[in-house]
Parts: C-alpha cells; sequence; structure tokens
C-alpha cells in the first residue's frame, strides 16, 4: 500500500535525482537509505555496548574467559577431515559475499 510522507522540496529534488541517476524508484532510494541507518545503528550499539564492557575490568575479564570455552569449538574434533570447500570456491564464495555485502 502506497503512502504519501511530506518532505521539503529540497529533499524531494535530492531523492529524485538520485533515484533518477540510479534508475530506481524515490521509495527504494528511502528504503536502501533506511537500511543502510538501521545497519550502522546496530553497529554502533554493539560497537558502544563492547566499549562499555571493556571500561570494566572484571566485566571485561569474565566475558574473556566465557570466550576462551568456546573457542575452537566448531572443529568439533575434525582436524583430519578434507575440508567441505576447494581453496578455489571458498575464494568464489568470499567474492561473491564481498560483492553483495555492498548493496
Amino acid at each position: 500500500m502506497a503512502s504519501t510522507v511530506r518532505v521539503e522540496d529540497k529533499l524531494h529534488a535530492r531523492l529524485r535525482d538520485i533515484a533518477e541517476a540510479e534508475h530506481r524508484s524515490i521509495g527504494k532510494v528511502i528504503e536502501d537509505a533506511i537500511q543502510h541507518y538501521e545497519r550502522d545503528k546496530f553497529w554502533r550499539e554493539a560497537h558502544d555496548a563492547v566499549e562499555r564492557l571493556r571500561a570494566d575490568p572484571v566485566a571485561w575479564k569474565k566475558y574473556q574467559d566465557e570466550i576462551a570455552l568456546f573457542e575452537g569449538g566448531s572443529m568439533d574434533g575434525l582436524k583430519d577431515e578434507d575440508t567441505y570447500y576447494s581453496p578455489e570456491e571458498e575464494a568464489a564464495i568470499r567474492a561473491e559475499h564481498a560483492r553483495t555485502e555492498d548493496r
């Protein structure tokens, strides 16, 4: 369902220019901007939380001790097993991830 949002003329012109330059709708430009904002906000809050944790030496030590319990856990004793992906496949997956991460 479409809705109308009132914005200043200058902002509307900027949105229109971006939409035309990138061959997208104004709605898509706004949607992408909000997704970008929400992702940035999430990571800012995560980094702030880690910094607050680091500011408390006792809490930081407890966190580090807890993390140490899980280190290597994902290996699950399969050290001698063949890898699931070949180095070439892994490189292709990483390249595709990097390419799509910037969308």
